[in-house]
């Protein structure tokens, strides 16, 4: 009896002690799942600054928008170091920037429009303006670089 209750006492607790390692990951990596646990995390897409761009969307988000204003793209990939040290930058410049310039990502292994581009090293930012590429940048770019070059084509 005494042996029974110690193998039931121990994998009750590797299974809380694994839910909770579970429970711990999905907090920590944004998944959905940290919100049903009481976790703070936001989805990517949640209250973003930024336009997600797809192969479906490129002409109207940014061809046809980039006639009224500049538009900064970013061509990136979840598994990019550099591309995510570009997060927070891109969402503070898409919050200085609103109403004056649109700042939309193109996820290169999910769109093929990056072919287009001549996408070879990521992160690779464009400024378009009026439907032509007008600037570019590779790697991780200053904040003020990226909206000096905005202020140039019009914002």
């Amino acid at each position: 009896m005494n042996k029974t209750r110690i193998l039931i006492i121990s994998i009750v607790v590797c299974l809380l002690i694994g839910g909770g390692i579970l429970m711990w990951s999905a907090r920590q990596s944004g998944h959905p799942l940290g919100k049903l646990i009481g976790g703070t995390t936001l989805d990517k897409n949640e209250l973003s600054s930024i336009k997600h761009i797809t192969d479906d969307n490129f002409e109207v988000e940014v061809v046809e928008a980039s006639k009224s204003q500049p538009i900064l793209i970013d061509f990136y990939a979840d598994w990019c170091f550099p591309c995510r040290m570009l997060d927070p930058i891109l969402e503070e410049l898409a919050k200085d920037m609103r109403g004056k310039a649109i700042i939309g990502r193109v996820n290169t292994d999910k769109n093929l429009i990056a072919r287009k581009f001549g996408i070879t090293k990521i992160p690779a930012i464009f400024i378009i303006r009026d439907g032509e590429v007008k600037g570019s940048f590779f790697g991780v770019v200053p904040k003020e670089t990226m909206a000096k070059a905005l202020a140039d084509y019009g914002s």
